[in-house]
């Protein structure tokens, strides 16, 4: 099983960008990258040379051979990364990471009984 720590995929994305752990209607997982306006010059060349960098690290984290697809929108300020549908063990979980993913707030999914 492929672990996968979000902390670390924080960590290589510039300070106050976000990303989020969800899943889509399919139960495909995915991460969805945002990187705010104000973190790079809009144009620049190292805002090119930047984000190839940050996708490149966004890469080597998860492992090329686990990405199924990257969807880049918005200029490269956002992304998703598509997961190859197997099992995955995430570690640095956040809330917001696990509300997304289970479409449940952690406080519910504590008093949640198992069916």
């Amino acid at each position: 099983m492929k672990t996968i720590d979000l902390t670390r995929i924080r960590e290589a994305l510039p300070s106050g960008a976000n990303v989020t752990l969800r899943k889509t209607d399919k139960g495909t997982p995915y991460l969805d990258v945002r990187i705010y306006p104000g973190l790079y010059v809009k144009g620049s060349k190292e805002e090119e040379r930047d984000l190839e960098e940050v996708l490149q690290w966004h890469m080597d984290i998860i492992g090329k051979e686990n990405i199924m697809e990257i969807d880049t929108q918005e200029t490269g300020s956002r992304w998703n990364t598509y997961l190859k549908k197997q099992p995955y063990d995430f570690i640095g979980l956040q809330d917001k990471d696990v509300d997304s993913f289970t479409g449940l707030p952690i406080t519910e999914l504590a008093t949640t009984k198992a069916v």
